[in-house]
């Protein structure tokens, strides 16, 4: 049983690396997306703030065409069949991770060799993202009953994933919410000042601001970064529950427990990676 969990554990190893390197493409490229979309916009401005018919006024023009359609490229670079590939592999990687931790706490399954096939039966289109990967040279978790399972595992997720995990997005929600208001405001003063005295270069950035302020709503709304601070709340919270025996957990028998904590964990895993994908599912 040692060498098939070690077997495992390296192969999630590989799986996990992959699902992150393929989470940074998606974040770089719909930051370049964003980035680049902002720029265009200000370009744009600038090349009618100084004029079309000067030569700088068309190089700002021109600039300013070429980051837009830059935006667009990095922006399908980080659509549907990116996303779902880095579910796919993130979902392999949680599997594996839930047949290793319930191994470890005394519950495996009836062939941990047979189910790591059955999982990676499927993903040979995926094996292009393990290339270049080395598992990490790790100790399998410090996992031997249902406490030190409650403790390494369970306890691990509250504290050190979900709960660290909705704090950072709640700092970066408001970061965005800061960012929205002074753009609005931004906006509003801009086209008061130009209303006022009649200032038409001036009322030039106002849609400048409302395309920036756009492309802001949008990456944070492809982001789901909202979603997602509800389920990792909400998800610590049941996870807090079975940790100590609270509710309906009080009466599990011990493999009950484990079962019920991992069925927790890939719900909520399986539940918000299904919403990142719809944003970025083509319209029938």
């Amino acid at each position: 049983m040692t060498s098939s969990l070690e077997a495992a554990w390296a192969q999630q190893s590989l799986w996990s690396q992959a699902a992150t390197k393929l989470k940074r493409r998606l974040q770089t490229t719909r930051r370049a997306a964003l980035g680049l979309a902002i720029g265009g916009a200000v370009l744009s401005a600038t090349a009618a703030t100084v004029g079309l018919e000067s030569a700088l006024g068309k190089v700002f023009a021109f600039a300013g065409a070429v980051l837009v359609g830059l935006s667009g490229l990095a922006g399908n670079a980080a659509g549907p069949t990116t996303m779902r590939d880095w579910t796919r592999v993130r979902s392999i990687s949680e599997a594996l991770k839930s047949a290793v931790y319930m191994s470890l706490a005394g519950f495996p399954p009836a062939d941990l060799d047979a189910e790591i096939q059955d999982l990676e039966a499927g993903a040979d289109d995926l094996r292009q993202y393990k290339v270049g990967i080395e598992p990490k040279q790790r100790p399998l978790p410090s996992i031997h009953d249902l406490e030190s399972y409650l403790e390494g595992r369970v306890e691990a997720q509250i504290i050190g994933y979900y709960r660290k995990n909705a704090r950072n997005l709640a700092r970066t929600l408001e970061r965005f919410r800061r960012l929205s208001i002074g753009l609005a405001i931004t906006g509003l003063l801009l086209g008061a000042a130009a209303g006022t005295w009649e200032i038409d270069r001036l009322a030039g950035w106002v849609p400048v601001v409302t395309t920036i302020g756009a492309a802001v709503a949008a990456y944070v709304a492809a982001e789901r970064y909202s979603y997602m601070l509800l389920e990792y709340s909400r998800t610590a919270d049941e996870l807090a529950r079975i940790r100590h025996r609270r509710g309906r957990a009080a009466s599990m028998t011990d493999e009950e427990l484990v079962r019920h904590a991992e069925n927790v964990i890939s719900i909520q895993n399986e539940g918000w990676m299904a919403k990142l994908n719809e944003a970025d599912e083509p319209a029938p």
